[in-house]
């Protein structure tokens, strides 16, 4: 019997691997797992929106890995936002994870404002700005403590989902796949619809520039990018992918940045590949400003993208609204989750469902 798509999701990219990828796991069980970290990239004047000021966005990471595990940020008052009030993809993760009672882990992977709540603990330190050229220590190292956690976490279980909250990681993650010759032109994302494009092109010249590496130096050498240009968040991640990858399905949830995760995870293992699909939602594919179906072609044709068809156009909220409008699209994965959510429940749970569990932590944290 061929299986059959809900409304609530669509792909792009391979449609038969998405299909058998998901018709394995339908109504099977899940692990959820979020990989947080900083980098001090995102402290540049214009390169991140994920926090209200620069020096904000060091504390977006631990809070949304708070907001996960306890439903409340304890590292800062308020939740993690962007400028003008718009609130963290979290509440959306929040919801989907509520909805399925998925169990979820924190890994912190090298963070400069620790998280006040358990997490896995993979001896990295915050990242340093990609403009000195020498941005992650012992990315080795992180890669295969992410390929234990990865091994680790499969058992039991019939799928896992590997995310990230790290601010700036649309930065590094250009960098990343610029020297490693995935992509030869920005095509990332940004939190904000006015993706600053021309800042983060010159930014991630001058970070190559100061690691003496042309764009596609290091097509294989995934580690060796990472080091000079990359995030914590991003070692850690593509050994969970590998890891898990030797037993289990695995869904990638979030945006380019996490592409970026994928084409490292791929050059250190090819062979997760027909084992990967890459969640997202439906504004990420969507959004006018980048690529990342295009991204994805790049890296290869078989790790197909499925969104979830989630819309704020309806929402009473303003901050909400706003995902209408190009703002956040992706983040914490938000998209991942969702889509999780929905195979756990073989698709019985829809987007009007997950809506109304946003709705629902929103007031909350809001205070409405």
């Amino acid at each position: 019997m061929s299986f059959e798509l809900p409304e609530s999701l669509g792909i792009a990219g391979n449609e038969g691997i998405a299909k058998d990828i998901l018709s394995g796991i339908w109504g099977g069980r899940g692990t959820f797992t979020c990989t947080i970290a900083n980098t001090m990239t995102s402290t540049i004047p214009g390169v991140s929106d994920a926090g209200d000021t620069p020096e904000l966005t060091l504390y977006t990471p631990p809070a949304d890995a708070e907001m996960l595990m306890v439903g409340k940020t304890l590292c800062m008052d308020g939740i993690p936002i962007n400028p003008g009030g718009i609130p963290t993809p979290a509440t959306l993760t929040m919801a989907a994870l509520r909805i399925s009672g998925m169990p979820v882990h924190i890994i912190n992977a090298g963070c400069k404002v620790m998280p006040k709540v358990p997490c896995y603990d993979v001896g990295g330190g915050f990242g340093r700005s990609i403009l000195t050229g020498d941005s992650v220590t012992d990315p080795e190292g992180l890669y295969e403590a992410g390929v234990t956690l990865g091994r680790a976490f499969a058992r039991r279980n019939d799928f896992l989902v590997v995310s990230e909250s790290c601010a700036g990681g649309t930065t590094t993650a250009l960098a990343v796949m610029m020297a490693m010759g995935v992509i030869k032109e920005n095509m990332v994302s940004s939190s904000s619809p006015n993706n600053p494009k021309e800042l983060k092109t010159r930014l991630v010249g001058e970070a190559l520039d100061a690691a003496g590496v042309s764009p596609g130096d290091l097509a294989d050498d995934p580690l060796e990018a990472i080091r000079c240009v990359g995030d914590p968040m991003m070692p850690v991640n593509a050994g969970m992918i590998a890891g898990a990858t030797e037993t289990v399905p695995v869904i990638v949830g979030g945006g380019t940045q996490m592409s970026a995760v994928i084409a490292a995870a791929v050059a250190m293992d090819p062979s997760c590949v027909g084992k990967t699909v890459h969640g997202t939602t439906r504004w990420m594919v969507n959004d006018k400003n980048s690529d990342i179906v295009g991204i994805m072609r790049h890296i290869t044709e078989d790790i197909p993208l499925v969104y979830v068809n989630m819309d704020y156009s309806g929402s009473p909220h303003d901050g909400l609204r706003a995902y209408e409008r190009g703002y956040i699209k992706e983040g914490v994965g938000c998209g991942g989750a969702s889509l999780a959510c929905i195979v756990e429940s073989s698709g019985k749970v829809t987007c009007d469902d997950l809506l109304e569990g946003v709705h629902s932590i929103y007031a909350d944290l809001m205070g409405f």
